[in-house]
C-alpha cells in the first residue's frame, strides 16, 4: 500500500521531533494537573484551564491540541480533577476524558506530599476522507472510519510546599497497543512515559519574583527530553519567560494576571531539523480561579 509522502513524513516528525507520543506543553509550569494527577487539589481554589496548541505551522497537517480542565480540593486531604483532550495530527484523531482522585499528607504545617491516580479513557479515529493514495482503489479506503477505545490509567507523587515542588508521574501504565484494523503503519504500542518536575520560586524584591522550573521526560525506548525554564513575574501581574526543549524548541512566554484571572501565550522558536520546514508553534493559557465551596 502505497501513501503519499506527506502523510508519512508527518507521522515521522511527530516522532522525532519530540521523542513522545504526548505532545509537549510550554505553559504546564500553570497547570501542573496536566502532567502529574497528583497535583489535583494542590489549592483550595476550583482552578478551570483551557489550553490551546497548534504545533509547528506552516507544515500542512501539524498537531494540534487542546485541553479543558478543572481541579479543586474535596476535603482537607483529598483532591479530584477532570480533564477533557482533543489531538489531531493530519488524519488520526486522539478524543478523551481524564478522572483523577489525589490524596495529599501533611507532613508538616507547610510541606506536603500528595499521590494522585488518573483513569483515562480516548478513542482513536482515523479520518478517511484525508488520506490520499497512489493506488485509489486501495483496500484501506473501503468502509467507515476507524475507531478504536482504549482505557488507560497514569499514577503520580507531588511533594510540595508554599515556595518549592517536586513531582513524578508517569502516563499510560498500560502499555496498550493502538491497532486501527488497517495496516501495520498505523499500529502504535503506548508505551509508558515518566515526567519527573520540579521548581523553585524566588522572591528577588518586593515587586519581582524569579520561578526557574525543570521537567524531565523519558519514555521506555531510551528517549528522553529535558525543558529548562525561567520565569519572571512582576507585581504578581505581568509574567515573561524563556524556556529551552532539548532538541526541540526555544520558547518565549507571556502572561498577564488579575483577579483569579490568568492568561498566558507562548512562541516555540523551532531548532530542530523542522525549522526549515515549520514557522513555530503557538500556545494559548486561560485559568480561572473560583471560590470552593466545599473547604470553607
Amino acid at each position: 500500500m502505497k501513501r503519499l509522502l506527506p502523510l508519512i513524513t508527518i507521522l515521522v516528525f511527530a516522532v522525532n521531533s519530540y521523542c513522545q507520543q504526548i505532545p509537549p506543553l510550554s505553559q504546564y509550569a500553570y497547570n501542573h494537573y496536566l502532567i502529574n494527577p497528583a497535583a489535583a487539589g494542590v489549592t483550595d481554589s476550583l482552578a478551570l484551564t483551557f489550553t490551546f496548541r497548534k504545533m509547528w505551522t506552516g507544515i500542512e497537517g501539524s498537531p494540534s491540541l487542546q485541553y479543558l480542565s478543572g481541579n479543586m480540593k474535596v476535603a482537607p486531604t483529598m483532591g479530584a480533577g477532570v480533564n477533557l483532550f482533543n489531538y489531531i495530527l493530519g488524519p488520526l484523531r486522539k478524543t478523551g476524558l481524564e478522572l483523577t482522585y489525589s490524596y495529599h499528607i501533611n507532613l508538616n504545617s507547610s510541606n506536603k506530599l500528595a499521590f494522585g491516580l488518573s483513569a483515562f479513557i480516548y478513542q482513536f479515529n482515523l479520518d478517511k476522507s484525508k488520506l490520499t493514495f497512489e493506488e485509489q482503489d486501495d483496500l484501506i479506503l473501503a468502509g467507515s472510519d476507524q475507531n478504536m477505545f482504549v482505557p488507560d490509567v497514569s499514577f503520580g507523587t507531588y511533594f510540595y510546599g508554599p515556595s518549592y515542588h517536586v513531582g513524578l508521574s508517569v502516563p499510560q501504565l498500560f502499555n496498550r497497543n493502538i491497532d486501527l484494523k488497517t495496516d501495520d503503519v498505523l499500529q502504535e504500542k503506548q508505551v509508558r512515559h515518566y515526567y519527573l518536575s520540579g521548581g523553585y520560586d524566588f522572591r528577588l524584591n518586593p515587586e519581582l519574583m524569579l520561578k526557574p522550573s525543570v521537567l524531565i521526560k523519558l519514555i521506555e525506548a531510551g528517549l528522553y527530553q529535558v525543558d529548562v525554564n525561567a520565569r519572571f513575574e512582576y507585581k504578581e501581574a505581568f509574567i515573561m519567560g524563556v524556556s529551552f526543549r532539548t532538541s526541540d524548541a526555544v520558547v518565549f512566554q507571556l502572561g498577564f494576571h488579575r483577579e483569579g484571572l490568568l492568561v498566558g501565550y507562548s512562541y516555540d522558536l523551532t531548532i530542530s531539523h523542522l525549522n526549515a520546514q515549520s514557522f513555530g508553534s503557538h500556545e494559548i493559557f486561560v485559568r480561572y480561579l473560583l471560590g470552593n465551596p466545599l473547604i470553607k
